[in-house]
């Protein structure tokens, strides 16, 4: 049974309060630490641990950065049984998921309020970003090969370049380990989508040469009927230790999609809003079986070298070549629900894609002191190039479907006309810092100076005539200079306070078709002040972060308010778009991770946003689209040590994400939801010899029906229903 609306609120202010309870659980305890200790403190693998990635690219802990940071390491992904990025995201603060409602194409999330998905080009792949270009180019990594997700929250342009100022998610990819474990996992799941995946590595007898492979197939159905999916996924990876203080790791990765698109438009009608006749399932696809297709193939290339010059000097060079191709084929929703409260128009949408991206980011690090200072300095230069090509097809639109009772009609739609549109993407970037430790103070300053230059171009081809026209050549380049510094004073106690500045900068990515005078957008820039308190407790493993911010994005681009400005886009129907907003959104936050007992986790996290839009006399006095008032989760894990039950394993979590609009206007009004997730495993080598465990791992228990987000009448989505799957994992 379906828990009522009131019982959702009642339970509001229990979620907070459980996520409280991580920090009152810590808050006793008081030992004498020195800064040295601090650093050497286990945080039951929720911290970064090398210098390739993270919120400062050198080996800095969580506690001693002066930022708000996530890391979710692969036993935490294990345990709650994470298949995607969107996944594993669920139980970090101020994180608002599926703003385009389920869809296999893509991982897409907002942080602190700001797009920070595909989409927006704000993921990377260890520490490098996937190739830009057409909405049919966007890559999502399989998570199966993940070592850890880190959520970097706030503007991190300094180290990354181009990113939205609510923050960045970077992942973190397996390489070869001397002591790792073989591993084969199989898996169905309650929609009949069936998987095998595996992780195994070897290497000689001096460590001299490491060697991994990783590897997953999936098939079956999906949660979205007729929505079925083929997904293969290749990950092999190579490291020599050319020297003893000369390191290269190669790295591959294959990834192939084949079947259907998950992704849906919904109208509102049925979905936000109730019609006559109820609300549609969230299982029920009003598209067409005959025309639903996604498949895409990305594969990339790289290396991640390190050379230490001595005890104080290392060069550092990753690099990564991307490709991505792709063909989605679907049946999307037309203009509002029909007065009949039951159908709804239709029309057709090909898009194919075809991008390759080449990534390079060089790094120098000295170590060094100055008197009683102590210098960590990172001089570093990435440079970033995509060639990017797309076609967008329209075609002859299918019948009105009823979305109740929907019949499905053989389509086999007549292409009318094509707009392909090519590009070339460059980025380059020039970046300093300094990591200035004395006694108990920590002083990071940073700055970065980035040129980027979109080239871009688009036509329009009739099909029966075979005419082309060409269509607007747009050259837009771009120079900013972002900067940020940060403070803390790391106490004995464990205690680590800390205030930080820092900007952002973002080229536009709406194309100048999606303004009614087809002019160019300029640059969205943004910055946040941030304070807080970090505490790293002596006793147990754990961190908790408690974090206020101010955080502020300029030249936003917003709908455009007047009503006859609906002729914009690729397809010329589209609502155009305007810049000049500022959006600001003030929030507070606290996250923890602890392990108060031997085999208990503990993982809490509770976030208020308040979104204003301040400037535009359309929008001002608003609040910013798809900001959540209050969020809040819950996660609690426990693993009997002992008796008959030891080696069992008991997980239950609870998500909280509050009132938000879907559109500047506000006009969108999307209600609260709350959902229960749940897991139990069985490791069977505690009662003997074998390495064999066994899982079952369920989401949004209650199958709850909900919106994610609504943007417009016929722009609505739902987010995912129950998920059961059930793993067996054996190692060796």
């Amino acid at each position: 049974m379906t828990p009522s609306p009131a019982s959702f609120r009642r339970l509001r202010p229990n979620l907070l309060a459980l996520a409280c309870c991580i920090a009152s659980a810590a808050a006793p305890v008081a030992f004498a630490q020195n800064a040295t200790d601090l650093d050497a403190v286990q945080v039951n693998a929720y911290r970064a641990a090398n210098s390739t990635s993270g919120a400062t690219k050198t080996t800095t802990s969580i506690a001693e950065t002066p930022q708000s940071v996530a890391v979710i390491e692969r036993a935490e992904l294990d345990a709650r049984g994470v298949q995607s990025l969107n996944d594993a995201m669920r139980y970090v603060a101020g994180v608002s998921l599926e703003s385009s409602g389920i869809d296999n194409r893509v991982d897409d999330f907002r942080i602190r309020g700001f797009d920070a998905g595909s989409w927006a080009n704000n993921v990377t792949l260890d520490g490098m970003r996937a190739p830009q270009g057409s909405q049919w180019n966007r890559s999502m990594f399989d998570s199966w090969n993940l070592e850890r997700v880190e959520v970097l929250k706030g503007p991190s342009a300094v180290m990354y370049g181009q990113v939205a100022p609510g923050g960045m998610v970077n992942q973190v990819s397996k390489t070869p380990t001397p002591d790792a474990q073989q591993l084969l996992r199989l898996g169905v799941d309650a929609n009949g989508q069936y998987s095998a995946a595996f992780d195994v590595g070897t290497g000689s007898g001096d460590n001299t040469h490491l060697a991994r492979l990783v590897g997953l197939y999936r098939d079956g159905d999906t949660q979205i009927k007729h929505s079925a999916q083929e997904h293969w996924f290749l990950a092999p990876s190579y490291t020599w230790q050319i020297a003893e203080r000369t390191r290269l790791t190669l790295l591959g990765m294959y990834q192939k999609d084949d079947g259907g698109s998950t992704y849906q438009f919904l109208p509102m009608s049925g979905t936000l809003n109730a019609t006559p006749h109820g609300h549609m399932k969230n299982s029920t696809f009003i598209g067409q079986p005959d025309w639903n297709t996604f498949d895409r193939t990305l594969w990339t290339a790289g290396w991640m070298f390190e050379h230490q010059f001595n005890d104080h000097l290392t060069l550092t060079q990753n690099a990564r070549r991307t490709h991505v191709d792709s063909l989605y084929r679907g049946v999307v929703t037309f203009g509002a629900l029909n007065a009949d409260g039951r159908t709804q128009n239709r029309r057709g949408v090909q898009g194919t894609g075809d991008s390759d991206g080449d990534t390079f980011d060089t790094r120098l690090q000295a170590r060094f002191s100055t008197g009683a200072v102590d210098h960590t300095v990172l001089l570093g230069w990435d440079w970033q190039r995509a060639d990017w090509e797309g076609v967008r097809s329209a075609m002859t639109n299918p019948r009105a479907i009823d979305i109740f009772d929907p019949v499905y009609y053989p389509y086999q739609p007549t292409v009318t006309t094509e707009t392909p549109t090519a590009g070339i993407n460059r980025q380059s970037g020039v970046y300093l810092q300094d990591q200035l430790a004395a006694g108990h103070w920590r002083l990071t300053l940073g700055g970065r100076y980035d040129w980027t230059k979109d080239d871009t171009l688009s036509a329009t081809r009739n099909i029966a005539t075979g005419i082309s026209q060409p269509g607007a050549h747009n050259v837009i380049k771009n120079e900013a200079f972002t900067g940020r510094a940060g403070v803390l004073y790391v106490f004995d106690s464990g205690l680590t306070p800390y205030v930080s500045y820092a900007e952002s900068f973002q080229p536009s990515s709406k194309s100048p078709l999606d303004s009614f005078t087809q002019t160019a957008f300029d640059p969205v820039t943004g910055s946040q002040w941030e304070a807080g308190l970090k505490y790293q407790p002596a006793s147990v493993d754990g961190l908790v972060t408690l974090a206020v911010y101010d955080l502020r994005q300029q030249d936003m681009i917003v709908d455009d308010p007047v009503a006859s400005h609906r002729n914009c886009g690729a397809t010329g129907t589209a609502v155009c778009s305007i810049q000049g907003d500022e959006g600001r959104v003030r929030g507070i936050e606290l996250e923890g991770r602890i392990t108060p007992i031997e085999g208990l986790s503990l993982i809490g996290a509770a976030s208020r946003m308040d979104s204003e839009m301040l400037t535009s006399a359309a929008y001002k006095g608003k609040q910013l689209a798809m900001v959540p008032d209050y969020s809040a989760s819950f996660w609690a894990d426990y693993t009997f040590q002992a008796g008959a039950l030891r080696g069992v394993s008991l997980a239950a979590g609870a998500r909280y994400n509050g009132v938000s609009y879907g559109d500047s206007a506000n006009l969108y009004r999307i209600p609260s939801y709350t959902l229960f997730d749940a897991a139990l495993r069985y490791d069977l080598g505690q009662h003997g010899n074998t390495h064999v465990q066994l899982a079952l791992n369920a989401s949004n228990l209650a199958d709850k029906r909900y919106v994610s987000t609504c943007t417009g009448v016929s722009s609505c989505y739902y987010g995912s229903g129950r998920s059961v799957m059930a793993t067996a994992t054996f190692g060796w």
